[in-house]
């Protein structure tokens, strides 16, 4: 009686299983319109049209060599995915924002002064930007060439192990090692690649790097421990880099103190008192003296940053 009872146990238990994988949830399947290749929809005609000849003078305003607020390499060491979006939207500022404030909201003067100031301001943006990437950019040098000395360690080629750093850094030495390896797969030399990422970085040791790689390509030697000695320097380079910043930052927050005092009287005083500002900007003498104050203003700006800013 008791096998019966565990054979009918078991055959209820067979039963159940095999429900279960027949009728049970299944894992979960990908929708079929995710399974289907994504094809960007193409432009209206007007649309190709317009952004064509738009992009057109835009290039050609961007690779002139004269004298122009923003240059092609200035959005590309600042990684700016639309600069053409960027372009446009900057002149449209210039023009319509200078008309708006100068006919509608304020003065013609203090519009005028907007539609000059937008386009600095644009380069002043675009200046802090660059120099963000490029500090991290220097951040990152040590770590990634102590990772492809481990790469080369463990058997990998050159080539190699800048590619899968590539694939695992984070920006901005991902996409510039990236750059490198797709410059060197088409047939690129590696050490001209990295030289000019180096000049576009304006880095110091990864120009030390790519003429330790090509004095190893000539004479030999043990490039792992070429990697490590550079390596090191970069680390004791950033250790005395931190050092000055520390330093500077006394005058850095002066500097800051400063340039926010103007601003903040100003703004003290149309609180406590308005109107008592008006006249500078209701009559023509005193929106020439508020030009000349920004002038200044951006002028001593330029002017601290420049003491304070220690390079090494």
């Amino acid at each position: 009686m008791s096998m019966l009872l565990a054979g009918a146990l078991l055959l209820m238990l067979a039963v159940g299983a095999l429900a279960f994988a027949l009728l049970g949830d299944s894992a979960p399947r990908v929708p079929k319109g995710r399974r289907r290749a994504v094809t960007a929809e193409p432009d209206r005609p007007w649309t190709q049209a317009a952004v064509g000849a738009v992009s057109s003078r835009v290039d050609v305003a961007l690779k002139n060599r004269s004298w122009v607020p923003i240059r092609a390499e200035d959005l590309e060491a600042a990684d700016v995915k639309r600069p053409l979006s960027l372009v446009v939207i900057t002149a449209g500022l210039v023009g319509l924002g200078g008309l708006v404030v100068g006919s509608v909201l304020v003065s013609w003067v203090f519009g005028v002064l907007l539609a000059i100031l937008t386009p600095f301001g644009l380069k002043a943006w675009l200046g802090i930007k660059v120099r963000r990437r490029k500090k991290a950019f220097a951040g990152q040098l040590d770590t990634t060439l102590r990772i492809v000395a481990s790469a080369l360690r463990a058997g990998q080629s050159l080539p190699m192990a800048l590619a899968s750093v590539a694939a695992d850094a984070a920006a901005p030495m991902g996409q510039e090692l990236g750059r490198v390896v797709n410059e060197t797969r088409v047939g690129r030399d590696l050490v001209d690649s990295l030289l000019e990422t180096a000049a576009r970085m304006e880095s110091d040791d990864l120009r030390w790097f790519a003429e330790a790689v090509e004095v190893q390509r000539d004479t030999g030697g043990n490039l792992n421990d070429i990697i490590d000695v550079v390596a090191e320097t970069i680390r004791d380079r950033a250790e005395i880099r931190e050092k000055i910043n520390a330093y500077a930052s006394e005058g850095k927050a002066s500097a800051w103190v400063l340039m926010l005092l103007p601003v903040g009287l100003a703004g003290t005083y149309a609180v406590m008192s308005p109107g008592y500002m008006d006249p500078l900007f209701s009559s023509l003498i005193g929106g020439l003296l508020l030009a000349l104050s920004v002038v200044l203003y951006i002028v001593s700006f330029f002017w601290m940053r420049a003491i304070v800013n220690i390079k090494v």
